[in-house]
């Protein structure tokens, strides 16, 4: 008797990997929304240190008293953060997708 003819009918034959393969998509999806949150955060933090005194991670060197940053030191951290956000969700939604494909083939 072969391992096909053992199976229930309608399943497939590597249910465990695909259980693995579930388990590595939703650990990747934390990961990706963790990311998220973080970028998000960045601005308030950067804010938050700027209005304590700090050097706005690395945003005014000298403290805001005597900030004379180019005018597109702020552009291009929105910039950036941008980037990184849209990518990151563009990952979510890829994982997500991956994940119902997956539950379905279960």
């Amino acid at each position: 008797m072969t391992v096909a003819a053992c199976r229930e009918p309608g399943q497939p034959a590597n249910r465990g990997s695909l259980r693995l393969v579930l388990i590595v998509f939703r650990i990747l999806l934390g990961a990706l929304m963790a990311v998220a949150v973080a970028t998000s955060l960045i601005p308030m933090l950067v804010i938050g240190d700027l209005a304590g005194g700090g050097s706005g991670w690395g945003l005014c060197p000298e403290g805001i008293g005597t900030c004379s940053t180019s005018y597109f030191a702020g552009p291009e951290l929105l910039a950036v953060l941008l980037i990184v956000l849209f990518a990151t969700l563009a990952g979510i939604a890829v994982c997500v997708r991956w994940i119902r494909r997956l539950e379905k083939a279960q």
